[in-house]
């Protein structure tokens, strides 16, 4: 007999207003939502002329994911066009389908107190909104992974009709060619079904199985090719090898750094948990138990163990096709509510999830502005306001701005410095090639921006976002510009001496030629002209980039000597870095400028702990050259808060 909270129809409106809500969250400003790298990098392999030359290059060579989502976004893109929207279009709307699926597998496993709370979830947590605004695998696999396991679920637990084993062998099909991490995931759900299977269903169940391998067949070619390669997964050339607390770290983020999104859940597990009232059951609801959380934690396993052995590849992104089960066990503990209770639990959900997402999170904020859409808009403004005198620098493959440009009816002059093994002098003949006034740099390292500024001396445009920075420079000072200082923390003139800088007044000499002191640096030592400072005495974060310069002489033809920047705790070396002086193209008897650039939090790893830690710059004179310099200077310029903004708190 159902329970009265089956019955209502209330609660049917509740799950309608789950699925608005999810709808809202996801197609909010839909127009405009732009693409992101993973994104843009699938849509540069859409342009083959050929199906067979997408494979061989746009899949085997060039990508490490199945063909499956790759192979559809070429025939999508080229009968319906590239608009961000349209491209998108299909992903999300399987991320609002699997809002619904999360819902129908619960309520089949567990009832509709299950099913309303695991939606609510589903539809609300950033894991599910942002990669299902995402053309990639992961959403499309959520959708496909929820669908197997529905018809598994049917055809094992629920009507039991062997119709859902034909559609259980198409989703399953189709979870192997969409992504790895789904392929595993359905080899562990498809082996699961052993401990529910039924004498009369083994053969049909076994038969289904070889059913799927079979049409994974013709992709084992590209499968073995892939994995000779490198590797699977598509990111082990940057991702790191995640730590033992990885599962720990994604609780964090997956709950929105929140205590409120934390407290609820737990509130709501332990009330049921501790309540007199028993949870409704369904048969057989310990191994159901067992089986979701083997679902959700064997993935995580495997990941990690092959991110530690073999390649990285473990990332939050993965866990999307297994995390929804972690919801349906949790709430397998949460006896059946009346529609009242029941709704006022969900709006609660839905309420603050809302809430942490858009204002604690900033997510629509962060998301909606991706790099490479930012700095083909910045640059179209300034072209409108300086008509053909913009040049644009940035690292990223050309197609990611050709792509914008499109969009935007503008061509623009640039040049990226990816893929390409540039060398700073190389960099700095291109810099004085530049025949425009303004340049704007974007998702450059920020070594870079010194070179640039050498050439482009007038700071007068700074923006920043998930990913990038992005600066805006002139060759000329404008009264419509309102220029933006670094600020000067320390110098080294030689006129006087602080106790900040190390060095040998005997070593200090008058130049009449510039009328200034000058540095003999001392060939007999190795290391020479230290400047170090506490670091919490500079800055109270890590969100700030230090800029060293120096200007120096020589006539020495095996000049050899290099900048240190370092960061110590104690005897601890948290951070070395250096920039070797003949790198900038040394002009024998001429003053000239080397850089180093100290990105405190790419040096501090993004922790932001900087108590007890020492900063440190030095001359490393390792071949004893002998070399004249007239100004060193210390910058301080604000970092990005943002940087990593959508996957750390």
């Amino acid at each position: 007999m159902k329970s009265k909270a089956q019955r209502s129809p209330s609660v049917y409106y509740l799950l309608v207003f789950i699925l608005v809500v999810a709808f809202v969250l996801r197609f909010w400003d839909f127009w405009n939502i732009p693409f992101t790298f993973d994104e843009l990098s699938a849509m540069s392999r859409t342009t083959f002329d050929s199906f067979s030359e997408l494979i061989r290059v746009g899949v085997v060579e060039k990508d490490t994911h199945p063909a499956g989502i790759q192979v559809f976004m070429y025939y999508w893109v080229l009968w319906f066009g590239e608009m961000e929207w349209i491209v998108k279009l299909p992903f999300m709307l399987a991320g609002l389908a699997s809002v619904w699926m999360t819902y129908r597998i619960a309520n089949l496993w567990f009832g509709q107190t299950n099913a309303l709370l695991s939606a609510a979830y589903v539809s609300s947590l950033q894991l599910f909104v942002m990669y299902g605004q995402i053309a990639r695998p992961y959403v499309s696999g959520l959708f496909l992974t929820l669908m197997m396991v529905y018809f598994w679920s049917n055809f094992l637990i629920g009507n039991r009709r062997k119709i859902n084993l034909v559609f259980f062998v198409i989703f399953g099909s189709l979870c192997s060619y969409n992504h790895h991490f789904s392929l595993l995931f359905a080899a562990i759900v498809g082996l699961s079904g052993l401990f529910f299977i039924r004498k009369n269903q083994l053969v049909p169940y076994i038969l289904s199985g070889i059913a799927i391998f079979i049409l994974y067949v013709p992709h084992l070619d590209i499968f073995f090719s892939q994995l000779n390669q490198g590797g699977i997964g598509g990111v082990g050339g940057w991702l790191n090898k995640p730590d033992p607390w990885f599962l720990f770290q994604f609780f964090d983020w997956l709950f929105h750094y929140s205590f409120w999104v934390y407290g609820l859940l737990i509130i709501l597990v332990l009330y049921s948990v501790l309540s007199k009232d028993e949870p409704a059951r369904s048969d057989g609801v310990r191994k159901k138990r067992v089986v979701l959380l083997v679902w959700f934690l064997l993935p995580v396993i495997i990941g990690f163990v092959y991110s530690v052995v073999i390649n990285p590849v473990l990332q939050y992104s993965l866990l999307i096709f297994s995390t929804p089960f972690l919801f349906i066990f949790l709430f397998s503990f949460v006896k059946e509510m009346k529609a009242r209770q029941l709704f006022v639990w969900v709006v609660l959900i839905l309420l603050i999830n809302i809430v942490t997402l858009i204002f604690k999170r900033d997510y629509y904020k962060i998301f909606y502005k991706q790099p490479f859409e930012q700095v083909v808009k910045k640059a179209t403004n300034l072209e409108q306001e300086n008509p053909g005198n913009v040049f644009i620098i940035n690292d990223y493959v050309p197609y990611y701005s050709t792509y914008y440009f499109r969009k935007y009816g503008k061509g623009l002059p640039y040049f990226t410095v990816r893929n390409k093994d540039i060398t700073i002098a190389e960099f700095k003949k291109v810099l004085t090639e530049i025949d425009q006034d303004i340049v704007i740099a974007s998702g450059l390292r920020s070594k870079y921006f010194q070179l640039i500024k050498e050439q482009f001396p007038y700071w007068i445009g700074y923006d920043r976002g998930f990913t990038f920075e992005q600066y805006v420079l002139s060759k000329k000072a404008n009264k419509n510009h309102e220029l933006i200082e670094r600020q000067l923390i320390a110098q080294a003139d030689f006129t006087e001496k602080s106790s900040k800088w190390r060095y040998h007044l005997k070593n200090v000499q008058f130049d009449s030629l510039s009328d200034q002191f000058v540095y003999q640096v001392d060939k007999l030592k190795e290391y020479d002209l230290t400047f170090q400072i506490p670091l919490n005495e500079l800055v109270d974060d890590i969100y700030w980039i230090i800029d060293y310069e120096i200007e120096y002489k020589t006539d020495d033809p095996g000049f050899n000597a290099v900048i240190i920047g370092e960061i110590k705790k104690g005897k601890k070396l948290v951070r070395w870095q250096s920039s070797k002086i003949s790198d900038f193209e040394v002009l024998s008897g001429k003053w000239q400028k080397a850089f180093l650039t100290l990105d405190l939090q790419i040096a501090m790893k993004n922790k932001n702990k900087i108590e007890d830690q020492l900063l440190k710059f030095y001359i490393w004179n390792k071949e004893h050259n002998q070399f004249l310099i007239r100004d060193i200077r210390v910058f301080l310029r604000p970092g990005n808060p943002e940087r990593y903004s959508l996957l750390v708190k």
